[in-house]
């Protein structure tokens, strides 16, 4: 019966399918839907029984496995037979889980063999019937190969995306060879179908390849591999080979003849062979072309890094032969230092008895030689005690005492200490000191050592007729103290460098000036332990100014 609905202005017929094959012949019917399922792409099964053992039916396009369906209609070949032996298992324990489970509908996919030996991949269909109180299964199968093969393709890609990936992010992470080799085995492990595997660096000098890392259940790899000269496996020739190797072995292993597939690849990096790894790989285990131009590309990120890791460890080495190199200078040093503080106590000892007339008067000539003594053995002194200090400070042992104390106080007594330099020079040291200022917590001695370097340093610099300020200045988180002297000054690209150890303005051999560039050096070092600042301003040939802010308790 034709029935008539308007749809959106259009007119729609609707046929009841039971009306369409009313008085048609029922085998019509049967051969034209035989016709549409044989052109298909879908092979059609009707199976009878619980296991699936006989077929009742099946459609044309079963020929694509390279059988008609009278090989199966006649029982020459059964389905289970076309299941991929190792996917049998895994079908059939599937199917009777479905059919104890009286479930509606049974899918799977898995591997069936052609009559050529080929492996296709099929998704299955299947239903229960019952025809004439008889039980059968209807399945369709539908070849899905190529799907497969873009999802194994698709597969392979992030794979190789995944392993580029894991080498590049642990060869940028690490420094250590072990750690990056353990690491990167690990990683080949879990992304690759391996058994065991391992990674030997090179020793050229030895001529052997050592094994230092691996993975696996057992030993299988020899701790060493020795070459001869004339062997090019470990050839660090441009025209040597660097695409993977991929082959098969057979070893004597507890009493059996067994069969390894090893999959090898070296480690490069700018062209030099580092090393090679190593893989155990199952025999049925085929590996694509693509795979082996990214193990490639892994072998290179791999043997840069461990470049990198080497000379990090030679360096670390020389570090550590150079730390060891100091600390024995800086006990030298100690020592030296030590050793030269008791004959030169003796030497201030005598001079001040000779000053004080406790071994006789002296007359004004041995006055001024006496007091030279006096003068040099001052300075020796403070050199030893710069040097001590530098030492100690090192090391973390030197012992700062820090107390309340007055900066006016501190540099009175640094100006008490100049008398003995200035002696004989026309130099004239000056003090604008504000009423009372605001202690600071510092370190008494080591203060006064800051001071009187840098007094010392106007002094030496001042040519002629001398003149050295110094201010005090109360601000309100600091004391500000400046030092200014009318001497040579400072050559402007020289100004920045004036902190460094051992620097000399004038560096050469025939220098005027003496000293050996600790002074203000240890003057920074000081300051920047109290939290202050000390910086210079200067002109060549006007003077220098010295600036120290210190920061108020």
């Amino acid at each position: 019966m034709v029935t008539e609905k308007s749809v959106q202005g259009y007119n729609l017929n609707y046929l009841k399918p039971g009306n369409k094959y009313k008085g048609t012949d029922i085998s019509t019917v049967a051969t034209s839907f035989e016709e549409i399922i044989n052109k298909s792409p879908m092979i059609v099964f009707f199976w009878e029984g619980e296991q699936r053992v006989r077929t009742n039916y099946v459609s044309e396009r079963v020929t694509i496995f390279g059988y008609r369906p009278e090989d199966f209609l006649e029982g020459r070949m059964t389905y289970n037979e076309l299941i991929h032996p190792e996917d049998r298992s895994f079908v059939n324990n599937e199917f009777e889980s479905f059919r104890k489970n009286s479930s509606n509908q049974f899918t799977c996919e898995y591997r069936v063999v052609d009559s050529s030996g080929s492996i296709k991949w099929i998704s299955e269909i299947t239903f229960p019937c019952k025809c004439d109180d008889n039980l059968e299964y209807h399945g369709i199968l539908l070849d899905v190969t190529d799907r497969k093969m873009s999802e194994r393709t698709i597969l392979e890609k992030e794979r190789d995306i995944s392993i580029l990936y894991s080498a590049s992010a642990l060869a940028s992470e690490s420094l250590d060879v072990d750690d990056l080799l353990d690491e990167m085995l690990m990683e080949m492990g879990d992304l690759l179908d391996i058994t065991a595997g391992g990674v030997y660096i090179i020793n050229p000098e030895e001529k052997e390849a050592v094994l230092r890392a691996y993975i696996g259940p057992e030993r299988e790899y020899p701790e060493s591999i020795h070459y001869s000269a004339v062997e090019n496996m470990f050839d660090n020739s441009a025209g040597s080979p660097s695409s993977p190797l991929v082959a098969e072995d057979t070893f004597h292993y507890q009493g059996q003849m067994q069969r390894k597939k090893y999959l090898l690849f070296r480690l490069y990096s700018r062209e030099k062979i580092m090393g090679f790894i190593q893989l155990s790989i199952p025999l049925n285990h085929e590996v694509s072309e693509k795979s082996l131009q990214v193990l490639e590309h892994v072998g290179k990120h791999i043997g840069i890094a461990i470049e990198n890791a080497q000379l990090f460890e030679i360096t670390q080495r020389a570090y550590e032969d150079l730390k060891n190199l100091d600390k024995l200078k800086s006990e030298f040093l100690a020592n030296l230092t030590h050793e030269l503080k008791t004959p030169l106590i003796s030497i201030k000892g005598f001079s001040d008895l000779l000053d004080k007339g406790r071994l006789g008067e002296l007359n004004e000539d041995q006055k001024k030689a006496n007091l030279a003594v006096v003068r040099n053995a001052d300075r020796l002194k403070r050199l030893i005690d710069s040097l001590l200090y530098m030492s100690m400070e090192k090391e973390g042992k030197y012992q700062y005492h820090f107390e309340e104390v007055d900066v006016g106080e501190i540099i009175k007594d640094a100006m008490d200490k100049m008398k003995v330099h200035t002696e004989g020079k026309d130099v004239d040291i000056g003090i604008d000191l504000q009423s009372k200022l605001s202690p600071i917590c510092g370190d008494r001695e080591r203060l006064t050592n800051v001071f009187l370097n840098i007094l010392d340093n106007a002094s030496k610099f001042t040519q002629g007729s001398g003149r050295i300020k110094i201010t005090l200045k109360e601000e309100e988180e600091y004391i500000h103290i400046k030092i200014k002297d009318n001497g040579i000054g400072i050559p402007k690209e020289k100004l920045p460098r004036i902190y460094d150890m051992f620097y000399q303005i004038d560096g050469s051999t025939t220098r005027i000036y003496n000293g050996v560039g600790l002074g203000l050096h240890i003057c920074k070092k000081v300051i920047d332990i109290h939290n202050g600042s000390i910086w210079a301003r200067s002109m060549e040939g006007l003077g220098t100014t010295v600036h120290v802010k210190l920061p108020k308790t």
